[in-house]
């Protein structure tokens, strides 16, 4: 298991590290805590933005699609 930081995975998604920690607290994605740094599993990253790309109707709020 590839585990990836914070700021590695906002580069790898092309956003800030700000734009990422707030889509990976809205969206929860998968992390797991190695001593006191937060750190993502590639893999599982990877498919939770996917699963998020493809699904993404049930995670607007409903203001928006009024």
């Amino acid at each position: 298991m590839t585990l990836i930081s914070a700021s590695q995975a906002a580069k790898m998604l092309g956003v800030s590290r700000a734009t990422f920690k707030q889509l990976s607290d809205l969206y929860e994605f998968p992390r797991i805590k190695v001593g006191r740094a937060i750190k993502f599993p590639k893999r599982g990253l990877l498919d939770k933005v996917d699963y998020v790309a493809t699904n993404y109707q049930e995670f607007l709020p409903l203001d928006d699609l009024l």
